[in-house]
């Protein structure tokens, strides 16, 4: 067809809507609604922050407090659901929670409330996920926020006092542009399909190993690094094979991921010493002087849950109950000024034959 646009594989730099939620800005920081990612996470709790992207404006006391009653007053799970669980032992927590969110129980139409019952719900069937399948102890949620309740429920309870670094690493997780989850969470909500369904193709697509799956390979590699020579060769035998290094190389940061470096600091801060910290450093030091290439927030945010005690389990899980909040508004944002999003394909195939 003549009006056909041919654009690049994977749409890179190409611009295919407009959005009020969340940019890189001009100076290379991540902006929650204009507002450095990096300062919310300073100076806000996660439910401010979460308030924040899905209403579009920091909430005053009485706001946030009726939007925190609103998410505790659903976290919670009932027998039924806990039933299926039990039943499918599921040991791919993330899978278990993409088909568990699908099939939590809403009232038709009522789009709020599907969000709300998914954003409360998602951190107990992540732990109740573990339980089921590995026998981890099964904790009530506790605490007076929602990152310190949903550590409550995954971290060890020895390091219960840096619930707030999972805080801060929950709010420069909630929301990043037209990411490939958010994106096909957008074609999903194009057809005008609950939140439900587009949440579960949204989940579908953060579960590939490209998009959000890299932690555990990063906590694999940095088991084995003990020094700088480790580090080098782990890296030139890496590139020498044409392999990717998961933590590091990003479409949008080319220079520095400012989430990565924030992660880095809080770390620097509580574990300095920590010998997979150490590591992280050490490849990326290395692989910005190989390559240019700056690490990822994975890279850290991996480290981090490690110190934490937070299990790679977990670490998939984190992110999507971050992100959801991004989700919701993005869902919004798509269905009050929708098109259904139907691109065309160049066809390569042989041309019409007869049978």
């Amino acid at each position: 067809m003549s009006d056909e646009i041919k654009v690049p594989r994977g749409l890179a730099n190409v611009v295919v809507d407009s959005t009020a939620i969340a940019t890189t800005g001009s100076t290379g920081n991540l902006l929650y609604r204009g507002y450095r990612a990096v300062d919310l996470a300073d100076r806000k709790s996660f439910e401010d922050v979460a308030y924040l992207i899905v209403y579009g404006k920091l909430p005053d006391e009485a706001e946030l407090k009726a939007f925190r009653n609103k998410l505790f007053s659903n976290m919670v799970l009932d027998d039924d659901t806990k039933r299926i669980m039990d039943i499918l032992k599921e040991k791919d927590i993330m899978r278990n929670l993409r088909s568990i969110t699908s099939l939590i129980k809403y009232r038709n139409g009522d789009f709020n409330e599907m969000f709300i019952q998914m954003e409360a719900k998602l951190p107990l069937i992540a732990a109740y996920s573990a339980h089921a399948a590995y026998g981890e102890h099964l904790r009530e949620p506790e605490g007076e926020y929602f990152a310190e309740k949903f550590f409550s429920l995954i971290a060890s309870p020895e390091k219960k006092k840096y619930w707030k670094s999972l805080e801060k690493l929950m709010i420069l997780y909630m929301e990043h542009e037209f990411n490939a989850s958010t994106f096909a969470l957008r074609v999903a909500a194009s057809t005008l399909t609950d939140p439900v369904s587009a949440v579960t193709a949204a989940m579908a697509t953060l579960k590939g190993p490209l998009h959000g799956g890299a932690n555990s390979e990063v906590l694999s590699y940095l088991s084995g690094i003990k020094n700088e020579e480790d580090a080098r060769n782990f890296v030139e035998e890496k590139l020498a094979k044409k392999e990717k290094i998961m933590g590091f190389g990003h479409r949008v940061y080319k220079k520095k991921d400012p989430r990565a470096q924030y992660v880095k600091e809080e770390l620097r801060k509580i574990a300095h010493d920590d010998p997979k910290f150490i590591a992280a450093e050490l490849v990326e030091n290395y692989m910005f002087e190989k390559k240019g290439l700056p690490a990822n927030v994975d890279l850290f945010a991996a480290v981090l849950m490690d110190f934490l005690g937070i299990k790679e389990i977990y670490n998939l899980p984190v992110f999507a109950c971050s992100r959801i909040f991004g989700w919701n508004a993005h869902y919004i944002e798509q269905v009050e000024n929708n098109k259904l999003i139907r691109p065309a394909a160049e066809y390569t195939g042989p041309e019409e034959r007869d049978l």
